[in-house]
C-alpha cells in the first residue's frame, strides 16, 4: 500500500512537470526565486510555523548579470510556531531593486495551523508597508535634455532627483503538508498598491498588481540514500502567465543536486536552472542555483546566481537522553 502510495505522487508529480504552460511571460513585479518552489515562505504567509520549528531563510539573488540595472533581490524571513497562539508569528524584509525603482517590503505575518505532525493546514496573513524610491537622475525621455551635468526630462511629471513613496501591502496564504507533498496557493498586493512619487508638476504613479502564486513539491524517498524533490510554481497577475518546475535529487543527508526550467512555451522560455546544495548540518543548509538564458536577453547577459541559506530547528523534536555515569553507593 505505501509503495503504490509514492507511486502515485511520483506520476502527479510528472504530470504536473509535464503540463506545467506558460503562454506569455510578464514583467515582475514580485521577484522570481529560482529556490521559490522549495522555499515556499517568501510567497506564502500560511507557511509560517506549519512545521512546527523555528526557521530562518535568507536568499539573495542577482538576475541578468552584465545588463545594466538588472535585477537584484534580497530577502530574510523569521518564523516560528507559537503554541498560545495555535500557529506562527513571522517577519518579512524583502528588498528588490530594478533598473531606476528599488521596492523595499516589511511585513509581519501569522498563520493558523491545525492537524497532526503529518498533515497540516495552515492559513496566514501578512501585513506591513512597502517603501519605493525612483532615482529621477537616471530616466532618461526621448526628448530630454542630458548634455553635461544637465538633468531635463522635458516632461513634468518625471522626477528629476531620488523620490520615494510608502504604502500599506498585504497578502493571504493557505498551505497544505503531510510527509509526502506540500501544495500552497497565495495572493500578493491585495489593495493593489499605488506609488505615488512627486515630480516637478504633478505625481508620477505606479500601481503593483494583484497576483496568485501557487506552489506544489513532493518528497519521494527512493531509499535510504537517495530522494527526489521535484516542485512547480505558477504566477498569474489576472492577465498574464509565468510557471517553472525543478527537479532535486539528495544523497543521503549531505546535500543535492538538481535542474529546472521556467517558460513552457517557446514564445515564454527564459531559463534554465543548475541547483547545488550542501546539508552543513541537521538544522543548517546552503544551496545556489546558476540560470542560463533562453530568451533573446541571453547575448546580453551572463545569466542569474542566486544563494539560499535554511535554518531549522524543530520545537517537538523529543530530547536526547543525558549519557547515564554510574556512580557507587555510599
Amino acid at each position: 500500500m505505501m509503495k503504490y502510495g509514492r507511486r502515485k505522487y511520483l506520476l502527479i508529480a510528472a504530470l504536473i512537470c509535464m503540463t506545467s504552460y506558460c503562454e506569455k511571460s510578464f514583467a515582475q513585479q514580485l521577484p522570481q526565486f529560482a529556490y521559490g518552489a522549495s522555499n515556499p515562505e517568501f510567497y506564502n504567509p500560511a507557511v509560517c510555523g506549519i512545521t512546527k520549528s523555528i526557521d530562518v531563510s535568507l536568499i539573495g539573488r542577482t538576475q541578468w548579470v552584465g545588463i545594466t540595472g538588472h535585477p537584484n533581490a534580497q530577502a530574510i524571513s523569521l518564523s516560528s510556531y507559537v503554541p498560545l497562539l495555535s500557529g506562527g508569528l513571522g517577519i518579512f524584509v524583502l528588498n528588490n531593486q530594478q533598473g531606476v525603482q528599488r521596492n523595499t517590503y516589511t511585513m509581519l505575518g501569522y498563520s493558523f495551523i491545525s492537524g497532526k505532525k503529518n498533515n497540516r493546514f495552515g492559513i496566514g496573513i501578512r501585513g506591513g508597508i512597502i517603501q519605493s524610491s525612483i532615482d529621477g537622475s537616471k530616466l532618461r525621455a526621448p526628448d530630454g535634455d542630458y548634455s553635461g551635468s544637465i538633468i531635463n526630462h522635458n516632461d513634468n511629471l518625471l522626477p528629476i532627483n531620488t523620490s520615494s513613496s510608502i504604502a500599506p501591502d498585504f497578502s493571504v496564504g493557505i498551505f497544505y503538508l503531510n510527509k509526502f507533498m506540500n501544495i500552497g496557493f497565495a495572493g500578493s498586493h491585495l489593495l493593489q498598491p499605488a506609488l505615488k512619487f512627486s515630480a516637478e508638476n504633478g505625481n508620477l504613479t505606479a500601481n503593483l498588481d494583484r497576483n496568485i502564486l501557487s506552489t506544489i513539491s513532493f518528497s519521494i524517498n527512493k531509499n535510504k540514500d537517495i530522494s527526489f524533490k521535484p516542485s512547480s510554481i505558477v504566477k498569474y497577475n489576472f492577465n498574464e502567465l509565468q510557471t517553472e518546475s525543478s527537479l532535486l535529487v539528495g544523497y543521503k543527508n549531505l546535500g543535492w543536486i538538481g535542474v529546472g526550467y521556467r517558460g513552457f512555451d517557446s514564445n515564454a522560455k527564459d531559463a534554465a536552472i543548475g541547483f547545488l546544495g550542501i546539508n552543513l548540518s541537521s538544522d543548517l543548509s546552503v544551496g545556489y542555483a546558476y540560470e542560463f538564458s533562453l530568451s533573446k536577453l541571453s547575448s546580453a547577459n551572463d545569466g542569474s546566481h542566486e544563494l539560499v541559506v535554511h535554518y531549522s530547528t524543530s520545537l517537538t523534536k523529543p530530547a536526547k537522553p543525558e549519557k547515564v555515569i554510574f556512580t557507587p553507593r555510599f
